[in-house]
């Protein structure tokens, strides 16, 4: 297993349990998305995996290592980062953004512009038009694109992905979803994905954790939730997407009608 997360248990000063014995694994080449409401846990759970946050309690293991033997600075540079909206330094450009982590684990320069070409073109941003330019000449879709190719540009067999598309408008996030689909089978890393959209996980996740209230209420594929909600809070979670494409159904059917 390229991940391991075995009874993961985070409480914060005061007594609050944020995580409770959560438990999940996975494997190359599988997207694992953590979904849940507001406040569930989902977050934190990301942010304990690469030490951002200390684990009350449990365990995680990277390419079977404790992560709580490692140093959590090296840790985090070997496990790629996405994060809401893009994160991009502003007064760096496109090919220095994704040069950070290559340049602190000491690659030379030459190594680190090859490989900052190649991530380029596997997001589909031609390196001639792009390499130079600074953040606030992209578009939103771009950005994350360039999110996207640092968090690849170490050659990372694990991302993390906290909201990675949520600030994106429709088309252009249904189009960088597809592309990084293909990208993920292409190249065959894990992920770990929140989102708090239901139907963002049926698509893109072979597995599923819903959180609720520090929880895992159900840990499945797409089509098990879809066939056999387990808890409340699933079959909750589902109604809205399921109730957004039957919608859309019946309006197409009675356009048809109409003509």
């Amino acid at each position: 297993m390229i991940l391991t997360v075995d009874q993961l248990e985070k409480t914060y000063r005061g007594g609050f349990r944020a995580v409770r014995e959560v438990s999940f694994a996975v494997d190359a080449r599988e997207v694992v998305a953590l979904v849940g409401e507001s406040g569930c846990g989902k977050t934190t759970t990301l942010k304990c995996i690469n030490r951002l946050l200390e684990p009350s309690d449990g365990r995680i293991l990277i390419d079977n290592e404790d992560a709580a033997d490692l140093d959590p600075v090296a840790l985090r540079r070997r496990i790629g980062w996405v994060m809401q909206g893009d994160g991009l330094f502003p007064h760096m450009s496109v090919a220095e953004n994704i040069a950070v982590t290559p340049q602190l684990l000491g690659w030379d320069a030459p190594r680190i512009s090859k490989r900052v070409d190649e991530v380029l073109d596997l997001v589909r941003l031609d390196p001639a038009q792009y390499r130079d330019r600074r953040p606030d000449q992209l578009s939103g879709g771009q950005r994350q694109r360039v999110g996207v190719a640092r968090a690849l540009a170490a050659g990372s067999r694990l991302v993390l992905m906290d909201e990675p598309f949520g600030a994106l408008d429709p088309i252009t996030r249904d189009g960088l979803r597809t592309d990084f689909m293909d990208l993920q089978t292409r190249i065959g890393f894990a992920a770990v994905m929140v989102t708090h959209d239901m139907a963002e996980a049926l698509l893109m996740a072979d597995r599923i954790a819903v959180m609720h209230a520090g929880e895992i209420v159900q840990y499945d594929t797409p089509k098990a939730l879809l066939n056999a909600p387990a808890h409340p809070i699933v079959r909750q979670m589902l109604e809205s997407p399921l109730h957004e494409a039957d919608a859309v159904q019946a309006l197409k059917a009675a356009a048809v009608r109409d003509v």
